[in-house]
């Protein structure tokens, strides 16, 4: 990366999740300063500002005849995820707003190839993903002397569901999260935490504290998709399942659900990706 040069960046967000987007097709941002590059910009106050970055880049040659990109995702903190549900909207509209791509299209991610449907005339994107990992048995924590029963699941990344009657934790949420996602039960990985109340058969509320970000977020597309399949593997819930979350726009999870195996295919995840903002990072923010 030359320390003198500005680069182009978008403002992207997905019901709160929000993203600095960048195009890496030229390896403007090198493979190996990409953590580093992303820890500097996704600071608060400091920076930009964001809960994680994108790099939209060509696929591998290998890849190519498959897909029409690649993506990849750094967390706030450096470290690289597998998988953002929120991400991969917004990465997909960005592609299709820059020509990299068209309308209906497909990428590849650490977590597999996703395919994506982005509207034309508002922001929304559909995504087509690859079926997630079996619910697991719950795990029974203890977090300040009170026992809770944390359902883990593989949904691209490690999430551990927390079903609740109530959200009876309020501003304490992001210490109970940290608490879980550094547990020694899912050490040394750790794990993003959902809290989640049943509105009804087709809606749940959901509250995630991301590994990564080490915060709570306005919202997390794997995270909807994990407290999704979690409720209704408990059969509480039922697809497709409208998740609110605290961001305002919900993520609309739907799949089809086998009830032997405990897994979910045919898996689709829909939301908003706006664009917020356009500039130049300047060498001053690294």
């Amino acid at each position: 990366m030359n320390d003198q040069a500005s680069i182009p960046f978008w403002k992207m967000t997905g019901s709160g999740n929000d993203f600095v987007v960048i195009d890496n097709r030229q390896g403007i941002v090198p493979d190996t300063g990409r953590g580093a590059f992303a820890r500097a910009v996704c600071r608060r106050r400091a920076a930009v500002g964001a809960d994680g970055m994108l790099f939209i880049e060509d696929a591998s040659p290998r890849d190519q005849q498959h897909v029409d990109f690649a993506w990849r995702y750094f967390n706030a903190d450096g470290s690289e995820g597998a998988f953002c549900g929120n991400g991969a909207m917004c990465g997909a509209r960005f592609a299709v707003l820059h020509h990299i791509a068209p309308s209906r299209c497909c990428f590849q991610t650490p977590a597999g190839i996703v395919y994506a449907t982005v509207d034309q005339d508002k922001p929304l994107v559909h995504l087509s993903l690859e079926p997630p990992g079996p619910v697991q048995p719950p795990r029974e924590l203890d977090i300040d002397g009170q026992s809770h029963a944390l359902i883990p699941i593989l949904a691209g990344v490690p999430h551990a569901v927390l079903l609740a009657q109530e959200d009876t934790f309020g501003p304490d949420f992001p210490a109970f999260g940290r608490a879980i996602r550094h547990h020694d039960v899912f050490a040394p990985e750790g794990t993003n935490v959902d809290l989640v109340q049943v509105r009804d058969r087709h809606t749940l509320r959901m509250r995630t504290y991301e590994r990564g970000v080490e915060a709570e977020t306005l919202a997390c597309g794997s995270g909807a998709i994990a407290s999704a399949i979690v409720a209704t593997a408990r059969g509480l819930a039922a697809p497709p399942i409208a998740v609110i979350t605290s961001g305002g726009p919900s993520l609309d999870v739907d799949f089809t659900w086998n009830a032997s195996t405990l897994q979910a295919t045919d898996l689709s995840l829909s939301g908003e990706a706006r664009l917020v903002a356009t500039g130049d990072i300047c060498p001053e923010a690294f």
